[in-house]
């Protein structure tokens, strides 16, 4: 296992700027950096590989078991570093719903428990490994299906998180090349 790190964004930036690219329409950003070559070996086997992100703005089978990391209320980013974790499934297709930051129209997926504070911009992901009665069962790979953009609740006690489609992170990574 690969021990986490801490860097400041300074350390990563060789200009002193942080010119954050944003989503023209997502909750989905990026920061190109330019590590600096004292940090350089920090970033080998760091990164999800993009081949492993779900590319398409469509509904995908329901019966995939999801697993969501976050650090709710800062727990696990501190000390002994350790993401929580809940497992889901998706409840909806693909949804247009007012983003909850700008209020402007966005595609969502909605999945059936609810996120909180911490979990925001966490990723989505179907780790292709479900237990069963005992018995570990691999799915289709890997896939990152999307990121955490908030919950929507009513008046009735009832939640869902709303997931922001990883189609939007291709499409960022497209419009930045």
């Amino acid at each position: 296992m690969i021990p986490p790190i801490r860097l400041k964004i300074s350390a990563l930036k060789s200009v002193s700027s942080e010119e954050w690219i944003r989503h023209p329409v997502a909750d989905v950003s990026a920061l190109e950096i330019f590590p600096k070559e004292n940090t350089v070996q920090y970033f080998a086997n760091r990164f999800f590989p993009s081949e492993l992100i779900f590319p398409k703005l469509e509904a995908f089978d329901r019966d995939i078991q999801l697993t969501v990391f976050g650090f709710p209320s800062g727990l696990g980013s501190g000390g002994k570093f350790s993401p929580l974790t809940f497992r889901t499934y998706l409840a909806s297709g693909v949804i247009a719903l007012p983003r909850f930051d700008t209020q402007t129209p966005c595609n969502f997926y909605l999945l059936e428990n609810p996120s909180m504070g911490g979990y925001s911009g966490g990723p989505v992901i179907d780790i292709s490994i479900v237990m069963q009665n005992g018995t570990a069962m691999t799915g289709e790979g890997t896939k990152l299906y999307g990121i955490i953009h908030g919950t929507i609740n009513d008046e009735t006690g009832g939640k869902l998180s709303a997931i922001t489609p990883s189609a939007y992170i291709l499409d960022l990574l497209e419009q930045i090349k």
